[in-house]
């Protein structure tokens, strides 16, 4: 049986860089799931402009090759309000949630996955061995995001991050489909005042623990 570690969370909360480092420190798989619908935002955007209509969407969606997404140009902000949007879309999501659960039939890794997003507890891998929920308040959200556009000299304000997140939050907590939520067996980790090197070692003791037991 393959392990699993399911992390969910909300934008910029660091459920991604928590992700990498299990990964590193146990040697799983890692998958962003992130990636899948920031490469049909793009894709999207590229073939259709910011008027594509869901139709679309779904028509690229079924042609789908993740490895030809270049992941250097899906990380802009733009991209990032649009793979939300895309993300409500019932027809994408169901697409999308099939690539995701393929991975770990493909893995050949035999220590393990840890896979990232915003579903994979409640509906990608609802019987993952371990289940993670980070949070973070939206002030340091924020920031956290503001810095990572500065470092891809993409100009934008804070307070325009703060409204993208709010927006972000909104939309993924009351689509109609996979909800953002925390699974009721997950472990809520708020990483507001805490380092990506103090999460990740409460992560690991909680992982730690599953696996030897």
């Amino acid at each position: 049986m393959t392990f699993i570690v399911a992390i969910d969370g909300l934008a910029g909360s660091g459920k991604g860089v928590l992700a990498k480092g299990i990964s590193n420190r146990f040697n799983f798989s890692y998958f962003d799931t992130g990636i899948l619908y920031r490469g049909l935002a793009y894709l999207s955007l590229k073939k259709h402009g910011e008027n594509f209509t869901e139709d679309n969407v779904i028509n690229i969606a079924k042609s789908y090759n993740i490895d030809e997404i270049d992941q250097q140009k899906i990380r802009s902000s733009v991209v990032s309000k649009y793979a939300s949007v895309i993300g409500s879309i019932p027809e994408v999501r169901e697409i999308l949630t099939k690539i995701q659960r393929q991975f770990k039939e493909k893995s050949t890794n035999d220590n393990g996955i840890v896979v990232d997003g915003r579903d994979i507890g409640t509906v990608i891998f609802p019987n993952a061995d371990v289940k993670f929920f980070i949070s973070a308040s939206i002030d340091e959200r924020a920031k956290r995001r503001l810095n990572d556009f500065s470092q891809r000299n993409e100009k934008i304000s804070y307070n325009q991050v703060i409204k993208q997140l709010q927006k972000r939050d909104q939309r993924d907590k009351e689509r109609s489909v996979a909800p953002l939520v925390a699974a009721k067996d997950a472990h809520l980790i708020d990483t507001t005042k805490i380092n990506k090197e103090e999460t990740l070692e409460i992560a690991s003791s909680l992982i730690i623990q599953k696996l030897d037991g």
